[in-house]
């Protein structure tokens, strides 16, 4: 192809199989994987800094996860709202570009923050942008996806997201060595990461089915079937005992971990993170989601127990490193289960809706970990959220494993009907 042609097609959304689209929807997977990596290098820069910096302003452990708990509660009601609006008037970077770039906005007014209430301001406003752009992204990455490979796509991208999370303490390690500590100059310079994921927007293009399928779908099917809405009801069960990391974070402190190493465990984990994400992709690729979905529920159940009785930093560094494999069984292969589960006109719906059920589940989930560490002790917080995982894997074990489905693992499942 020319490149006058190529620059003719490239600005327009990816409809239906024409020439050289499955080469544009590769290319696709690859740039929201680096757009993900740059924001979460931004993120993950003050994410860890964050939880003692709250407490540093007079904050309590259990206003620390109010916070959190009501920043992650607004990124779930927009992600609802976001995905619903994305399916509608069928854009995808339009959300990308709105969500990515508050956040972007939001973070460097952590620099002047004196009170936690400002911090509240300023968490709430990044979660806003969380929320409208997720679902879309999601959606997009999932009609890029060879659908044998949903697996392998969603573990690459989360692997991407996982290793600019490991750069970002990094970056923060590095700032904070050079200026001698400075917590509010890691906040102002991660607007950088940020904005370079801003950019790198524009290289992505739409991805969207043809107009006459959508409405022959849509009047064929008013609901995004019962599979979905029970695997959403064992997700919030799981998300009851799934608050902030940032009491991971705290969890660490109370083990011995100074400060100036708080960056560095958090790398630990993400880079255990990125490493895994694909390759339990590619596993449930080849055995299937359920198994390795399940599987997700045993391991963080035996991971937070370990946290709740263990006092030991070495032993508090390996789980950091074990809650990484967790990772990667995880968020990716959460999200290309919902690819099986709901057609591609409805996927930003499904991915808001799946979305704002975990992000609404994690104030209470927030809230009564931070309460239980209070007014019992930590041990008791970590105990019962891994009590609350095997909860959630009993839900999922009677309500999916015999759902009916095609019999190659990771293949869409035919639901019409369920």
């Amino acid at each position: 192809m020319s490149s006058n042609s190529s620059c003719t097609t490239s600005s327009r959304p990816v409809r239906g199989n024409p020439r050289g689209a499955g080469q544009r929807r590769t290319r696709n997977i690859y740039r929201l994987g680096f757009v993900s990596l740059f924001a979460d290098l931004s993120t993950e820069m003050i994410y860890p800094l964050v939880p003692e910096f709250l407490v540093t302003l007079g904050a309590s452990k259990s206003l620390v996860g109010l916070i959190e708990g009501v920043a992650e509660g607004t990124a779930a009601f927009l992600r609802m709202v976001g995905g619903l609006l994305s399916d509608r008037i069928r854009k995808r970077r339009l959300f990308l570009f709105l969500g990515y770039g508050l956040a972007a906005v939001a973070k460097p007014f952590l620099f002047v923050a004196t009170h936690w209430a400002q911090v509240l301001a300023i968490r709430f406003t990044d979660r806003v942008g969380k929320g409208l752009r997720t679902p879309a992204r999601d959606a997009l990455l999932a009609d890029s996806i060879d659908p044998a490979r949903k697996g392998l796509g969603f573990g690459f991208h989360r692997g991407m997201d996982s290793l600019g999370a490991a750069g970002g303490p990094l970056l923060a390690m590095l700032v904070l060595a050079l200026s001698h500590g400075n917590v509010r100059l890691v906040f102002l310079l991660s607007v950088i990461p940020a904005a370079i994921s801003v950019y790198l927007i524009a290289k992505v293009k739409e991805v969207l089915p043809e107009a006459r399928e959508v409405r022959a779908h849509l009047k064929g099917r008013a609901s995004l079937g019962r599979p979905f809405t029970l695997f959403v009801l064992s997700i919030v069960v799981f998300t009851l005992g799934n608050s902030s990391n940032a009491f991971l974070i705290l969890k660490a402190r109370e083990a011995g971990l100074p400060a100036a190493g708080i960056p560095l465990i958090w790398l630990t984990y993400n880079v255990v993170g990125a490493l895994s994400s694909p390759v339990c992709g590619h596993v449930s690729d080849r055995v299937g989601r359920r198994p390795v979905i399940l599987a997700s529920f045993l391991v963080y159940a035996a991971i937070y127990a370990a946290f709740g009785l263990t006092s030991s930093l070495t032993v508090v560094w390996a789980l950091f490193c074990c809650y990484g494999i967790y990772h990667g069984l995880s968020e990716g292969i959460f999200r290309a289960y919902v690819a099986d589960l709901v057609e591609s006109d409805r996927r930003a719906t499904a991915y808001g809706l799946f979305n704002t059920a975990i992000g609404l589940t994690l104030i209470p989930a927030s809230v009564l970990f931070g309460f239980l560490w209070d007014k019992v002790s930590s041990s008791a917080a970590f105990l019962v959220a891994a009590a609350l995982s095997l909860a959630a894997g009993l839900v999922f074990l009677a309500t999916q494993t015999r759902l009916p489905g095609k019999s190659a693992p990771g293949s869409s499942l035919q639901t019409e009907g369920a």
